[in-house]
């Protein structure tokens, strides 16, 4: 019989007198405890909770096991209205007592999380130490988007007054006209017409002017962002609309951050309006990524620690200069390069310092800077960081004192993405096999080992320029500004500080970690950036799960292709067999038949003609972006395994490992590959890694992450889940 079949309408009280009203309570409180898990429950559940009531056995078979019955279910005892007054404590008044408890504590843990798509938590044991990693990874998202009603970070668009304008639009530039219709058939047909336009033409500001002809009716036009209006002369009972973001304070933030530099607003005052905006969200029900963050951080008591995909900090580094020779003239290839590409344009025309990573970065740096770890070594060396505020811009000035006299205002050097690399790579690299040694060198051994690789003299070191000196610098493809370096860094280069030969970053992460006895480890770290390597470069295009070489190898190979299709999702498109033509209706492209060449193929192409093709350039810097992409995995792995390490023997540490999706997932795999699993958490993922735009972005943590103590203390390692690398994986 179950608790669902009883009819009864009376509240009876847990027992009769023959029991205490502690042991009456103490009943009570075991049968709910058993209800509030289940909907219905079995006599002989509720039977189970009696064991522990402290009476006899004589007492207990005088219960009233019906009336226990009719209680089982909270949410059938609280709709019953009669009440038996012989009992103090009837089960509806310890209901309604439990229910206010919980949700007074639920008002203050039941805030969801906005800001990474997945959190995959994985717990094992480094050098005695107990070791849970957070594995954070996001979509790259703007702060400003995050911070958006409900959740949803795409942004809700339709047509707003533009209250007291007069402006007057020459009918014969409309995109379209039609008459006769009511004002919000009017919206709805504008918004037909924008949604038919072609997906490359600009509608965010568009703009409809609604013209009455009768009491209820009138004309309605739409023109495009292109057309600019008169100021004066319009009709003054004509009605104008922009189309653009509903929520206008994120319709205002976009717009000043598309002005130009000196006229955009400061850090400070975009982060005063976010942090307004995050508070309206708390009023929701979730928070930011960032305030949960720091609550752990401050925490006394678990260990936190945050490596970021975030620069590397300048302390970290220091300059090394081996000669001040300079380098010949530039390759005669290097004028063939362009002034300017297409991707930078489309950047230029993107409101930047706005990612939620930069955001993120600032209120570390500005509350605990000791706990952040910046892993991303791509770009280094930039004094001038304009996403961090005055007070934290500048770092890398202290490494000021070290240069030499001729080259104070050169930047200091670092590979950079804007650049032709296939006359470096010809010449100099020579070959595949020698490509792949040079980089294994220099992340794993020292600076001159990795040179000692490279044919270098009089005439091959004019190849080593990696672009045309009077080529004014541009924007990488996160918005940040490329730093004008025009040539390989051979004589002066950033390195490892303290590192006793002249070795890169990560070279000295690893260095560091076999110094401390995990040399396993770190032979497991550089098979795994091997094979991820190895993969890229075999397959390009199928090995890549983000799609950003076939983006940039159709822009520059198959530029009408890439022109008349929708890019919007690169991850997609790569693997699409067909793509649909934007221009002609029918009109499809054979994506699949559509390859990048490999490592091996494109040295084969290298060199070929007297000046760099487009194809040339792009395949170069696909290569050598393929090694420098992983290195952030890479160093993402080796930063954990450090600031894990430098917690006492013995403490329990979390290590939160924040950036995008590509790269939390391969580090996800390579500590999984060492042991580490998710066991016991239930999987130990939360969130998704792909979402529909209206879909909410807000995770709800499971218990361990609302309290990280309950991480701790790992269960004892089974047979399987020791370390694979000591068998060679």
């Amino acid at each position: 019989m179950t608790c669902g079949s009883l009819e009864s309408r009376a509240v009876l009280p847990v027992t009769t007198g023959s029991l205490s009203e502690q042991s009456e309570d103490f009943l009570t409180a075991k049968v709910l405890d058993v209800c509030d898990a289940r909907e219905t429950c079995d006599t002989a559940e509720i039977l189970e909770t009696l064991e522990d009531v402290p009476c006899t056995p004589e007492k207990r078979r005088r219960m009233d096991l019906d009336a226990i019955a009719r209680i089982a279910t909270p949410a059938k005892v609280r709709r019953l209205s009669v009440q038996t007054p012989t009992s103090p404590r009837t089960c509806e008044s310890i209901v309604e007592s439990r229910t206010k408890r919980r949700s007074a504590a639920g008002q203050q843990k039941a805030l969801k999380v906005a800001g990474p798509s997945v959190i995959q938590t994985l717990r094992g044991r480094l050098q005695g130490r107990e070791v849970a990693l957070l594995l954070c990874g996001e979509s790259h998202e703007d702060t400003i988007d995050l911070t958006r009603s409900k959740g949803v970070v795409a942004a809700e668009e339709g047509w707003i007054p533009c209250a007291g304008s007069h402006a007057c639009f020459q009918p014969e530039h409309a995109l379209a006209q039609r008459d006769r219709l009511t004002l919000k058939g009017a919206q709805r047909w504008a918004d037909e017409v924008l949604a038919k336009t072609a997906e490359d033409v600009k509608i965010a500001g568009a703009h409809l002017v609604f013209e009455p002809q009768t009491r209820t009716r009138g004309s309605a036009r739409v023109f495009l962002p292109s057309v600019i209006a008169q100021k004066h002369g319009g009709r003054p009972d004509a009605l104008v609309f922009r189309f653009g973001d509903l929520d206008e304070e994120a319709e205002r933030f976009n717009q000043r951050r598309l002005r130009p530099k000196e006229q955009r607003d400061s850090v400070e005052e975009q982060d005063t309006l976010l942090a307004k905006r995050k508070a309206q969200r708390r009023a929701e029900g979730f928070e930011l990524f960032d305030d949960w963050l720091l609550r752990q951080v401050d925490s006394e008591d678990v260990h936190v620690e945050v490596v970021l995909e975030a620069p590397v900090k300048a302390e970290e580094l220091q300059l090394h200069v081996q000669g001040e020779a300079s380098l010949p003239a530039p390759h005669e290839r290097l004028e063939s390069i362009d002034v300017d590409s297409e991707e930078d344009s489309d950047e230029a025309s993107t409101p930047g310092a706005g990612s939620y990573l930069d955001f993120l970065r600032r209120r570390l740096l500005g509350t605990k800077p000791e706990r952040l770890h910046g892993v991303d070594c791509r770009i280094l060396g930039d004094p001038e960081d304009e996403h961090l505020p005055k007070t934290l811009q500048g770092s890398y000035e202290q490494l000021a004192p070290a240069r030499g006299s001729s080259s104070e205002l050169e930047p200091l050097p670092s590979w950079e993405v804007k650049a032709d690399y296939a006359p470096f790579l010809k010449s100099c690299v020579g070959s595949a096999e020698n490509l792949r040694c040079f980089f294994q060198k220099l992340f794993f051994e020292s600076v001159p080992d990795a040179m000692s690789l490279l044919k270098l003299n009089e005439d091959t070191q004019r190849c080593c320029h990696v672009r045309d000196p009077a080529r004014p610098s541009g924007l990488c493809s996160s918005g940040r500004r490329t730093l004008p370096v025009r040539a390989a860094p051979l004589q002066r280069y950033l390195t490892a500080r303290g590192a006793d030969t002249p070795r890169t970053w990560l070279a000295g992460l690893a260095e560091g970690l076999c110094r401390r006895g995990l040399v396993a480890e770190v032979q497991a770290a550089q098979q795994w950036y091997s094979a991820m390597v190895e993969r890229l470069l075999r397959d390009p295009k199928g090995a890549d799960p983000e799609g950003d070489n076939f983006a940039a190898w159709l822009r520059a190979c198959h530029r009408p292709v890439f022109r008349d299709i929708d890019t919007y999702d690169c991850g997609k498109l790569k693997r699409c067999r067909w793509a649909k033509s934007k221009s002609v209706a029918g009109k499809r492209y054979n994506l699949k038949d559509i390859k990048i060449p490999s490592v091996e193929e494109a040295f084969k192409e290298f060199g070929r003609t007297k000046r760099s093709t487009a194809r040339e350039q792009v395949l170069s810097k696909i290569m050598v972006d393929i090694f420098q992409l992983r290195s952030v995995d890479l160093a993402m792995i080796l930063k954990s395994m450090e600031v894990a390490l430098a917690a006492p023997e013995g403490k329990e540490v979390v290590v939160v490992c924040y950036g995008g999706l590509d790269h939390t997932r391969n580090v996800a795999k390579f500590f999984q590959e060492l042991g580490f699993s998710g066991r016991g958490l239930r999987g130990g993922v939360v969130g998704k890694e792909e979402y529909e735009e209206d879909e909410k972005r807000t995770l709800t943590l499971p218990s361990y992450l609302k309290d990280l103590r309950q991480l701790f203390p790992l269960r004892p390692r089974g047979r399987r889940s020791k370390l694979r690398i000591q068998r060679g994986a």
